[in-house]
């Protein structure tokens, strides 16, 4: 990672804001699960995906140099849960770029990785996706699950067994209906 200054700070502030903005109505919309809160929800999605998508097409990925590492964060933050699978898929191969040019983590590019495949219909490469079903929450199916564990140590993630108890400990189901 680069702890040098960032040569284009001002790019960073938006990304930031629109992260803080996206996790602040998420809880909220996953507290409440009205129709208010998950329209402010949707909003900061395509605000995050539309200031992203003015960055890429000037810049391409906003990687460590260009933002630092707090903005590269925000900006793979935008991309993971942005509502636009072509554009997610577009990301994915600039991320691609950025991870082999030491611009961007692995372990976005993990994320990233598994959220556009399960999109696709796809099994994911790393269990990093996970969706809530009548059985409670459960990782999206796996390819190739005998070598889960080394991809996932390839990309700088910790074992599946460990991070599927904190996705557990710290995800808030909705309550059951009857």
């Amino acid at each position: 990672m680069s702890t040098a200054r960032p040569t284009h700070p001002e790019i960073t502030h938006a990304p930031l804001d629109l992260k803080r903005k996206h996790q602040q109505a998420r809880a909220i919309a996953d507290l409440r699960n009205d129709d208010k809160s998950i329209a402010i929800l949707a909003w900061t999605e395509d605000r995050g995906t539309a200031t992203l998508k003015m960055v890429t097409a000037v810049h391409g990925w906003p990687g460590h140099t260009l933002v630092g590492e707090a903005g590269a964060d925000a900006a793979w933050w935008l991309a993971q849960h942005s509502d636009d699978q072509t554009f997610q898929e577009q990301v994915l191969e600039l991320l691609q770029e950025a991870v082999r040019g030491g611009e961007a983590t692995r372990r976005h590019l993990a994320f990233l990785t598994d959220r556009v495949r399960v999109r696709a219909g796809r099994p994911q490469l790393y269990g990093t996706a996970f969706g809530v079903d009548v059985n409670g929450i459960q990782a999206f199916d796996v390819e190739d699950p005998e070598h889960l564990n080394e991809r996932r140590a390839e990309m700088g993630l910790e074992p599946f067994d460990e991070f599927d108890k904190a996705v557990r400990l710290h995800t808030k189901l909705p309550p059951a209906t009857m």
